[in-house]
């Protein structure tokens, strides 16, 4: 997610903004845990986390992905993950104008898909 929200914004015509003018918007995938979890009692997921690296945690948690793209892009604004449901492209389109009228002029928005990710970069030019 972070490799094409980066090639995404790269190829865009986005302007240094300053402030909170840029917000992260992701979707889709990721923030589900493992499935070594299921059906274990609690003693056996403390002997088995133990066997795990440190930060396995950070594969698993949802918005890790579009906060690294934020970090590496310099947004300062909203970032946001969803959960992949019906409606959600509606929930995206709505909290960009949502975003655009507080103040972020581009939004990286950027989907988990099932062989990688894509991504776009949604300028806010006002109300329609």
């Amino acid at each position: 997610m972070v490799r094409a929200g980066l090639r995404a914004w790269n190829a865009s015509e986005a302007e240094a903004v300053e402030g909170r003018g840029v917000g992260i918007i992701g979707g889709g995938g990721g923030g589900e845990w493992p499935g070594w979890l299921e059906g274990v009692s609690a003693r056996e997921v403390v002997e088995k986390w133990r066997e795990k690296s440190p930060l396995w945690l950070l594969e698993v948690l949802p918005n890790l992905p579009v906060a690294q793209l934020a970090v590496e892009i310099g947004a300062r604004g909203p970032v946001e993950t969803l959960r992949e449901r019906n409606g959600v492209e509606g929930d995206v389109e709505r909290r960009i104008q949502r975003w655009g009228r507080r103040g972020v002029k581009w939004v990286v928005a950027v989907w988990s898909t099932s062989i990688g990710a894509k991504a776009e970069v949604w300028v806010w030019e006002g109300e329609k």
